[in-house]
């Protein structure tokens, strides 16, 4: 039941994080200046390298624990997620964003969960 329940939030968390890493990735310094990811002197490499990890996240959440190479990675990456969810808390907040909060800390403790009962499941 709770493995059913994991990979339901695996590919959560993979559909979450999809869009925005090709968003990232592929969107132009202007589109991303007038989203606020960076100011007009920012540096978009930072942008860049965040998308990459996004996707990279996509098939870290699901690959390894799915193959079963390397399964150790799924709840790392997990863990991951949840730093990026915490560290986007904490810029929306000093932002003022406070309208994106309740969605972070959604995939903040969706990530959370997958991290717990991948860990635990590794640990028997």
């Amino acid at each position: 039941m709770m493995n059913t329940v994991a990979w339901i939030l695996q590919g959560v968390l993979a559909a979450f994080f999809i869009m925005p890493g090709i968003g990232k990735i592929t969107g132009s310094r202007e589109k991303h200046i007038s989203d606020g990811h960076i100011k007009p002197d920012g540096n978009l490499l930072l942008i860049r390298i965040l998308g990459v990890l996004e996707l990279l996240g996509c098939l870290g959440i699901i690959v390894p624990w799915l193959t079963g190479i390397a399964p150790i990675l799924t709840p790392i990456t997990a863990v991951g997620y949840s730093v990026i969810m915490i560290a986007g808390i904490v810029n929306h907040t000093i932002k003022k964003e406070f309208k994106m909060l309740p969605m972070l800390a959604t995939v903040l403790a969706v990530a959370s969960i997958v991290a717990y009962y991948r860990f635990a499941s590794k640990c028997r």
